[in-house]
């Protein structure tokens, strides 16, 4: 194999593990900011069938998803190539580095958020469980990203 076929391969691994992990984490936060702003709702009184849960989740995921999906495209395409260098600096953190930085990647977004646009607008991850919440989908995204690449 060529140094440019090489080459080649390894940036269509990369670019299949990351849009899996963008479509996962994009997915995973969607409906993690749907489910706690019905808790909030619920908590006030409102009734929450699972029907409901379910369809304003899918509503959510098709309505903030793209929107969404590029603050954490951003998010996760600064984070990983952090993750990749974390792996090879620190070689006992290897297997969480792209969870971790998955995570934190979506902190920063969220963290940053406000600034940008003088309020949070995840609505979902006003409250601490719910950026919790986010950051698990980041993590998640990250976990994704490291398997997909280590597959292909």
């Amino acid at each position: 194999m060529g140094e440019s076929t090489a080459a080649m391969t390894r940036m269509a691994r990369i670019s299949a593990a990351f849009l899996s992990a963008l479509a996962v984490a994009t997915v995973l936060a969607s409906a993690a900011q749907t489910q706690m702003v019905l808790a909030g709702l619920q908590a006030l009184g409102a009734p929450m069938p699972l029907d409901v849960r379910l369809s304003a989740t899918l509503h959510d995921i098709a309505g903030l998803g793209p929107a969404y999906g590029a603050v954490l495209c951003l998010a996760l395409g600064l984070a990983l190539p952090v993750g990749a260098l974390g792996k090879r600096l620190l070689p006992a953190l290897a297997p969480i580095a792209y969870p971790l930085a998955g995570a934190a990647g979506v902190a920063a977004a969220l963290l940053l958020m406000p600034v940008a646009v003088g309020m949070m607008p995840i609505s979902g991850a006003r409250a601490p469980l719910g950026f919790a919440l986010q950051c698990l989908a980041g993590a998640v995204g990250g976990w994704v990203f490291a398997t997909v690449f280590r597959r292909l």
